[in-house]
């Protein structure tokens, strides 16, 4: 037995709601034994009747039968046990329970006391918007694809994308520094193909490289990005870091869109009645940590994300946060341009709609992009 310990805390609570696979007697019990591995990891018996015990030890708030064999649990815990920052905020909602089998993340709350710690997007739906001169109309977006061509190939499809009026011109998750496409030479070219382009045109055209680096090399491969011109980030932080992307995004240096892209979390959100839900992972996590955009797998793709689950991540990148902006759903993953008004009609207007190979059939590139465009302001 420890001795007994006297703290001082706010009474500022956050709160996260987890579903448990199993009757009510089940998920008492895992409910009670993920508020102890959530926080103290540490027998609670041997705890005795303190501070310890009656504040940092998470509190069930409240416990819903979902059917037969789903409970829902309201678990509660004191704010200050995440340090007031987003890795141990991250490990305080998750953590060890990750590990737990028929235990999912459904949502998180936070008190104020904690969103003030966090700026959130830079931009926002409303930055972006005025960013693109787009008022009411969806984001177009595409990558910059496959993998082997060379950095001046590559350019020369940023260029024709460019001129056709698509607005954010990723690279592919895939691009990093491979000897083909050099970080640096790749940055290089394919920012200055899209200020030749919005010359033009008169577009605001956007080129966004992959910062997935080592990170020993973030910081280099950031200042090439930025002092080359790149009007926006794509940043990986299920491989990178989600603290990465958060100070990405706080930095005054850096103040461009960034866009997060989901690799590396799909196992997170795959099952139902494991891992993450897609609201919180690809939605309002993401949002916290920064991204102005967030990338998922549309319904109807080469990936199995459900329409209702497209509509959980749309909500958790737009529902009220006090002090975090909205943030822009992106959904893509095998989008075609014949489902441009389809996806429109469900989204409405605040999506960045990502399609990426599609827009390659056909001989003139730049004429199918203006074809996206004039598709997505004729809806």
């Amino acid at each position: 037995m420890i001795e007994p310990t006297t703290l001082s805390v706010s009474g500022d609570r956050l709160s996260a709601t987890y579903e448990f696979l199993g009757d009510v007697a089940m998920a008492e019990s895992r409910a009670n034994a993920l508020r102890v591995e959530q926080t103290i990891e540490f027998p609670a018996d041997l705890v005795p009747d303190d501070d310890i015990q009656r504040e940092i030890i998470g509190r069930i708030e409240s416990v819903d039968v979902m059917t037969s064999d789903m409970v829902r649990v309201v678990v509660s815990y004191a704010v200050e046990t995440t340090g007031f920052e987003l890795p141990q905020l991250l490990n305080v909602l998750w953590g060890n329970s990750a590990l737990l089998p028929g235990t999912r993340l459904i949502d998180f709350s936070l008190p104020e006391s904690l969103l003030a710690r966090f700026t959130g997007p830079r931009f926002g739906v409303e930055g972006l918007r005025h960013m693109f001169a787009a008022p009411t109309r969806p984001l177009l977006a595409t990558a910059l694809k496959p993998m082997g061509l060379s950095a001046e190939r590559l350019a020369q499809t940023a260029f024709e994308l460019a001129l056709g009026g698509i607005d954010l011109i990723k690279d592919d998750h895939s691009l990093a520094n491979q000897e083909f496409a050099p970080y640096r030479e790749r940055v290089e070219r394919c920012s200055e193909a899209v200020r030749k382009a919005n010359e033009q045109t008169g577009y605001n055209a956007v080129y966004m490289p992959s910062l997935n680096a080592p990170y020993p090399l973030i910081e280099q491969r950031l200042g090439e990005a930025i002092g080359a011109g790149a009007g926006a980030l794509l940043v990986l932080p299920g491989i990178t870091g989600y603290d990465v992307m958060r100070e990405l995004a706080r930095r005054d240096d850096v103040a461009v869109p960034i866009m997060a892209h989901p690799a590396f979390l799909g196992s997170y959100s795959a099952s139902p009645t494991n891992g993450i839900a897609h609201g919180a992972l690809y939605g309002k996590i993401m949002r916290l940590a920064g991204a102005d955009l967030s990338v998922f797998p549309n319904f109807g793709g080469r990936f199995s994300f459900s329409p209702r689950e497209c509509r959980e991540v749309a909500a958790g990148l737009a529902e009220p946060i006090p002090g975090i902006a909205p943030a822009l759903p992106a959904p893509g993953g095998g989008m075609t341009l014949d489902r441009v008004a389809e996806i429109k009609e469900f989204y409405g207007s605040d999506v960045s709609l990502l399609i990426g190979g599609d827009l390659h059939r056909g001989t003139d590139l730049a004429a199918t992009a203006a074809k996206f465009r004039a598709a997505v302001e004729d809806t």
